[in-house]
């Protein structure tokens, strides 16, 4: 499967992240384009599909984040996830803000509290 997929489009793209995030698979990677830029934290940012597979890479083994979508709020090509995350060390609430094209996500913005 590639971000290119035809079948994965829009919200089903979005929901495809997390469902691949539980699974801890760097293949989540693959639903971005390459030049997409994610933004987390205060001052976090990858730039390029290589930099945000580290990226998750590195999540899945810092807190072992098992999201659950709680609901997806379209406008596209803009998309607002509400996500309820169990980690490794406690529990987070998070806001997701996609923007998604055809060829894959253009970007993210990840909005997380403890």
């Amino acid at each position: 499967m590639t971000a290119n997929d035809p079948d994965i489009r829009g919200a089903d793209r979005v929901r495809e992240v997390f469902a691949r995030v539980r699974n801890a698979d760097p293949a989540v990677a693959d639903l971005y384009r390459e030049d997409a830029i994610l933004l987390y934290g205060p001052n976090g940012r990858a730039v390029g599909r290589d930099e945000i597979r580290a990226f998750y890479v590195r999540t899945f083994a810092a807190i072992s984040p098992q999201p659950q979508v709680e609901a997806v709020l379209e406008e596209p090509p803009r998309f607002v996830a509400i996500v309820d995350v169990q980690t490794g060390d406690g529990h987070r609430r998070a806001l997701d803000l996609f923007e998604v094209g055809d060829d894959g996500i253009r970007r993210l913005e990840i909005f997380s509290r403890g």
